[in-house]
């Protein structure tokens, strides 16, 4: 099928699907394209990281995949929600595929506004939405019965997406119809962004997982901007000890067995691990395999990016596992697709193999049930035991903590109000009642699908 006859089937699914012609959320407004001139903007929690902001123009802030158990996986599927296609223009927190990720699909399905994204975004997210794409292929290649629907996206609506993204420097002040657009830097992954948008003469500034201050290779997130609305992330466990010991540690005991090590990485955030594996000088003396791109040359090139005099490392890689004993990166990061699921079927039924947990994945995903002491997991149809030692680091110490998250947030003048709309549902509600008692901040975690007046 042609790109032109696939982007009209699509659309004409979406179209004809009785669950997107009215609103998903009973009881609640419907969102239009179109929203009352000089009005306070009308702001929309979609699920996920992504919210649609309508004014005189209307934005789609994030559009990303869901992650978690099948339920939300589903929805990651064609035909997606007629309110992604209500936006006049899409703006990307960073190049993560919770934040960028159903873009190729949304432009597969006809859509074809501008995408505003920093610069070190823009250059990450061929890398990043390509590999997934490859990824998704070979899944939908072993799966049978396959996926509902259109699989997440293939490389020719990545092309056409790409096609679309608009850089917006740091700092500066982009005019999009109606609305002002401002990035600042929310460290954590390269690229990554807070969002500040001016629109009906209201501010809401978008600000997903903070990076921390002490960052060993990015810089420190800008400081939070003052708004009528903040809407940011529940902050990220901190990491469990030292990471780079606790990763040569497990990487010593499956070699020492005989054993591969697999793990999960994603492109965005594949630096961290290779930093893990070469801060360390406890490492045995065995291949590192990669399957798949982690983008470090884009991280080597952003040097704007990167505080002053740190280098991105740059390990010996191999493309294929030797017979014996390895460590192995492969994406996705949660586990839940990709070609990780290959080298998984293969290491989990074997004691004498690892699985290293980088992170902490978001619940539901494979990443998750490992973590959480599964004993089977069902990959490509079948069920896989899981008698590998199964090693989760509990973070990669990337990320700002909860003490963090709300030092930065009440360094500005409270917000009229302030929504915690991502992240762990408990570490949601915990930073909501800490902003209430700490600062009298108006703290709200809103509901999926939810409407608020900005």
């Amino acid at each position: 099928m042609s790109d032109g006859s696939r982007a009209a089937a699509l659309s004409a699914a979406r179209r004809a699907s009785a669950r997107y012609r009215t609103s998903p959320w009973p009881g609640r407004l419907h969102v239009t394209a179109h929203h009352p001139a000089h009005a306070d903007p009308l702001l929309t929690f979609l699920g996920g990281a992504r919210y649609l902001l309508a004014a005189d123009t209307t934005l789609l802030v994030g559009c990303g995949l869901f992650e978690g158990p099948e339920t939300a996986w589903r929805h990651n599927f064609s035909p997606g929600p007629d309110e992604l296609h209500a936006a006049d223009a899409v703006i990307l927190p960073s190049a993560d595929l919770g934040h960028a990720g159903f873009l190729p699909q949304l432009v597969a399905e006809g859509w074809h506004g501008p995408v505003f994204a920093t610069p070190a975004t823009a250059a990450l997210l061929p890398v990043v939405l390509s590999d997934a794409a490859k990824q998704f292929a070979e899944d939908a290649a072993q799966v049978c019965p396959p996926p509902p629907g259109v699989p997440p996206f293939r490389a020719e609506d990545v092309t056409r997406a790409l096609a679309l993204v608009r850089p917006v420097e740091f700092g500066s002040l982009h005019r999009f119809g109606g609305v002002e657009i401002e990035f600042g830097r929310a460290g954590g992954l390269l690229g990554a962004a807070w969002v500040r948008v001016r629109a009906g003469g209201r501010s809401v500034v978008f600000a997903g997982p903070l990076g921390t201050a002490d960052h060993p290779l990015l810089r420190a997130p800008d400081p939070c901007p003052r708004s009528d609305v903040l809407v940011f992330a529940a902050p990220r466990p901190a990491a469990g000890g030292h990471l780079p010991g606790r990763f040569a540690a497990a990487i010593h005991r499956a070699v020492r067995r005989g054993g591969c090590v697999v793990v999960p990485v994603s492109v965005d955030g594949g630096v961290e691990v290779l930093r893990a594996l070469t801060e360390t000088g406890q490492l045995p003396p065995v291949p590192v395999v990669l399957d798949g791109d982690l983008g470090l040359d884009v991280h080597r090139k952003a040097a704007g990016e990167l505080r002053r005099g740190a280098r991105v490392p740059a390990p010996r890689l191999r493309a294929e596992p030797p017979d014996g004993p390895s460590v192995i990166l492969a994406g996705l990061g949660t586990a839940d697709s990709g070609r990780v699921l290959r080298h998984l079927a293969r290491v989990l039924p074997d004691r004498r193999g690892g699985v290293v947990l980088c992170g902490h994945p978001a619940p539901g995903t494979r990443a998750a049930q490992l973590a959480n002491g599964a004993r089977h997991l069902k990959i490509h149809g079948r069920y896989v035991p899981v008698r590998a030692e199964v090693t989760a680091l509990g973070g990669t110490g990337a990320f700002a903590g909860p003490e963090e998250v709300l030092a930065w947030a009440t360094a500005t003048p409270a917000p009229e109000t302030a929504f915690v709309a991502e992240g762990d549902a408990e570490a949601a509600q915990a930073l909501a009642k800490a902003l209430h008692a700490q600062a009298d901040w108006c703290a709200v975690v809103p509901e999926e699908g939810e409407r608020v007046l900005c």
